[in-house]
């Protein structure tokens, strides 16, 4: 019974699904090497706040058991905004690079997923207009 909604959710293509995700890290690779390379002073300064949220989380709500609700909030708003802001800078690199149709599949939703990771970097780098040039190869295939 599993085997069909797995196949029904991926559809006829599961071989070439699962050969897409098998390729991936290659793809992300680059993807990761060139957003290293864009990281900023702001950056890190964001990711330090997200980093001392989750600190404050383990350490004063669960270890010394603070657990006052507005605390809990304000450490956890920084990985809200740097998880939010990579969804919208992975959903702008989407859109803008593939196109608008593409959001029908699951496929898209994990390149999304893995943008929202890099956070403000992504969304930096997706509202930069230098770095959403895309070189594309004429319906001809290339000069030779």
């Amino acid at each position: 019974m599993a085997a069909g909604r797995i196949q029904e959710f991926f559809g006829d293509d599961l071989e070439e699904a699962l050969d897409s995700l098998k390729s991936a890290p290659g793809a992300v690779g680059n993807i990761l090497v060139a957003a290293i390379r864009q990281i900023k002073l702001i950056d890190v300064l964001a990711f330090g706040l997200v980093v001392a949220g989750w600190l404050w989380v383990v350490f004063g709500y669960a270890v010394a058991e603070d657990h006052r609700p507005g605390l809990l909030a304000l450490a956890l708003l920084p990985a809200v905004l740097w998880f939010t802001a990579g969804a919208i800078g992975g959903v702008i690199f989407h859109v803008g690079g593939i196109g608008y149709r593409s959001l029908a599949y699951w496929e898209s939703y994990l390149l999304i997923a893995f943008f929202s990771v890099f956070g403000l970097v992504s969304l930096r780098l997706a509202i930069n207009p230098r770095d959403r040039r895309i070189y594309r190869v004429s319906p001809s295939g290339p000069d030779v």
